[in-house]
C-alpha cells in the first residue's frame, strides 16, 4: 500500500527568482520510515529519500543537520537538499505538505511504524 501525489515546487534560484518543477511524493507502507520525492525537470529525474519524521518536524520548526534541511518560512517551506557539489533550494506551501503527510499518517500512524530486518536483509543478499 503507498501514498503517492504529485505538485509542483518552486525551484529558488541563487539570485531569488523561481522557476517550477514537477514533484512526486510517495510513501509506502512497507518502508515506514522513508518519503520519496522525484523531481522532475527537463527530462532528468532526481530522486531523494527524505525521512518521514525529519518532513514532519519540518512544518514547525527548522530540522535536518544532513543532506536534507527543511525549515518553516511564513506559510511555505524551504527545502534544501545538499550534494557534495550544490545546495538545491525549494519553496512548497506547508499545506500541501502536511495534507500528504496526513494521509500517509492513515497507512501507517506515526509511532506505529516498524522494521523489518529479516525482509530487508533478504532483498540486500539476494
Amino acid at each position: 500500500m503507498r501514498v503517492a501525489t504529485r505538485t509542483v515546487l518552486d525551484f529558488v534560484r541563487p539570485d531569488g527568482a523561481t522557476a517550477p518543477v514537477e514533484t512526486e511524493f510517495i510513501y509506502q507502507a512497507d518502508d515506514p520510515f522513508a518519503v520519496t520525492m522525484r523531481f522532475h525537470s527537463g527530462g532528468a529525474v532526481a530522486t531523494w529519500v527524505v525521512g518521514r519524521a525529519l518532513l514532519a518536524e519540518g512544518l514547525s520548526s527548522p530540522a535536518g543537520d544532513g543532506d536534507v534541511r527543511l525549515r518553516p518560512v511564513g506559510r511555505s517551506l524551504l527545502l534544501e537538499l545538499i550534494s557534495d557539489q550544490h545546495v538545491t533550494v525549494f519553496r512548497l506551501p506547508a499545506s500541501k505538505l502536511r495534507k500528504f503527510l496526513d494521509a500517509t499518517y492513515r497507512l501507517v500512524a506515526p509511532g506505529t511504524e516498524r522494521f523489518d530486518a529479516d525482509a530487508f536483509l533478504s532483498t540486500v543478499l539476494r
